[in-house]
């Protein structure tokens, strides 16, 4: 089970954040949480968090508006998968 107490910092601003850690990005920083290179980090959070592939991969789809697929030749390509 993933530790809560783990801390992390915004990739482009740098201040702390808590969970969940992509609503700060995704207001903050709306133009780069549109951006593909997003969904690498999201998807090693969800898999950190225990999601397993197929699941996490359709979440990701969901809340960018992107197909599974695209998603997954995108994760591929960033060896991501």
């Amino acid at each position: 089970m993933p530790d809560d107490t783990e801390s992390r910092f915004c990739p482009y601003c740098g201040v702390e954040l808590k969970k969940p850690y992509w609503k700060h990005v995704q207001k903050e920083h709306s133009e780069r949480y549109a951006q593909k290179e997003t969904w690498v980090q999201l998807y090693k959070d969800y898999k950190g968090a225990g999601m397993d592939e197929t699941i996490s991969i359709t979440v990701i789809s969901e809340l960018f508006n992107a197909t599974p697929d695209e998603i997954k030749s995108f994760l591929k390509n960033a060896k991501a998968l």
